[in-house]
């Protein structure tokens, strides 16, 4: 089982999503960095990662194409800024539906006691994009896939 908790505080402009997963860093790590599994759980509940790519360098370029319930695809992408290994991850973070818009995404990994606790900082150019992407359903585009990784840990060994 997996324990969320979400803020938004009122600046910097920044959703956090802390999330504690009973799984080993390493397998979380891999989780996130390596393509064929962050293609299987990065995406809300009834949407699918058709391809997904990752040159895992700074200054290494990601990229996730999604459709949504309907059929409907478009891609997401971004740029690697910060790269400490099983620790901290830091990249640009764009949506093909909104190109001019850049937001940040930070995640910090650290081991627990039950786990890996995983901290994602995503902040945003001003509170009017927070609010934006929080009215189009922020917290849930942030928790769905959270437990569609809890879920794919279970599986990997």
């Amino acid at each position: 089982m997996i324990d969320i908790s979400f803020e938004a505080p009122a600046d910097p402009p920044v959703l956090i999503a802390t999330a504690r997963l009973r799984h080993p860093l390493a397998r979380v790590w891999t989780a996130y960095t390596e393509p064929l599994f962050f293609q299987q759980w990065w995406a809300p509940h009834g949407y699918t990662n058709r391809r997904a790519g990752a040159d895992l360098e700074v200054g290494g370029g990601w990229r996730v194409v999604q459709q949504d319930p309907e059929g409907n695809a478009f891609a997401f992408y971004g740029r690697y800024e910060r790269i400490e290994p099983r620790s901290l991850l830091a990249f640009t973070f764009v949506s093909e539906l909104f190109p001019d818009v850049t937001t940040w995404m930070r995640i910090d990994m650290a081991d627990t006691a039950m786990g890996t606790m995983v901290v994602t900082s995503h902040r945003f150019p001003d509170d009017y994009h927070r609010r934006g992407y929080m009215n189009l359903g922020g917290v849930e585009r942030t928790r769905e896939p959270l437990e569609k990784l809890d879920a794919l840990l279970r599986t990997m060994a």
